[in-house]
């Protein structure tokens, strides 16, 4: 039995599905060929073989295996007991790169791996022809990519990636009320350990920072924007204007008004935003 679905080539740049389905092969039942995008199958039962580069692999349930564009490659249901599979075809800029962070890094091309079983059955089971379907395709392969993830190697030491998740957090938040001790406990450290790791990687307490991404937010709407001075401090996490006016006037020489009506030749070298 074979279903091969439908999919429309919506041209995502990241990630574009090309084509999805299942099948519960014949014994015996054999395909060679070349792709020109990623594709993957998972073995729901039975077993096969699959070959590249010369090299065969035999394979089984909760086995799968990956085709890369440009490779011929040859799998085969076993005639004894064939398998049943499913599959999602999928090309885009960043398919090498979440790849590569994956247990398929370097050359390999198969992995035995139980718990991504339950997101092929999604897969099999998601309905063609739908404005939806492409989308769930995408969000499917996303979830496989975060399956099959390898330990990463410790790029950043402990203390450093709280300092980088704490600024990560302060530019995704800014417009809303943002609590240091909030950001402490998320990580579950103590706020002062916080302020003295921050400091460190970034060269201020995380206070100023929250003000510095605050403040240039405000800039960039008021110079590249129509907002209003109070549109522009409310998007920035302002609700006070008297705060705001006067921590821009600190920080750019010009009250905000001055600065929209662009007096920034009242400040030597002009004044440019901050650069994290």
């Amino acid at each position: 039995m074979y279903y091969e679905h439908s999919v429309l080539n919506r041209g995502f740049a990241e990630i574009n599905p090309i084509t999805y389905g299942a099948e519960r092969c014949a014994p015996g039942h054999a395909v060679r060929s070349t792709r020109n995008f990623y594709l993957i199958h998972c073995i729901f039962s039975g077993k096969g073989v699959f070959e590249r580069e010369g090299i065969s692999y035999s394979l089984e349930k909760n086995s799968l295996f990956l085709i890369r564009p440009g490779e011929t490659t040859f799998y085969c249901a076993d005639r004894e007991s064939p398998w049943e599979y499913a599959w999602i075809g999928f090309e885009g800029r960043l398919c090498p790169e979440l790849l590569e962070a994956t247990v398929f890094s370097g050359n390999r091309c198969t992995v035995y791996m139980p718990q991504v079983l339950r997101i092929f059955d999604e897969i099999r089971r998601t309905p063609d022809l739908r404005p939806s379907t492409e989308l769930l395709l995408c969000s499917f392969v996303f979830q496989l990519m975060a399956l099959l993830q390898k330990d990463p190697p410790a790029a950043l030491s402990r203390p450093e990636e709280y300092a980088v998740r704490t600024a990560d957090f302060i530019r995704a938040n800014y417009t809303n009320p943002v609590s240091i001790e909030g950001i402490a406990q998320i990580l579950g450290i103590d706020r002062r350990y916080l302020c003295r790791i921050f400091t460190q990687k970034y060269g201020c307490p995380p206070k100023d920072y929250l003000i510095r991404v605050r403040l240039q937010r405000a800039a960039e709407l008021l110079s590249d924007t129509d907002c209003s001075v109070r549109e522009a401090a409310r998007a920035a996490g302002y609700e006070d204007m008297y705060t705001f006016s006067k921590m821009f006037k600190k920080k750019y020489g010009l009250s905000p008004m001055q600065y929209k009506a662009g007096k920034k030749e009242a400040v030597p070298g002009g004044i440019t935003h901050d650069n994290f």
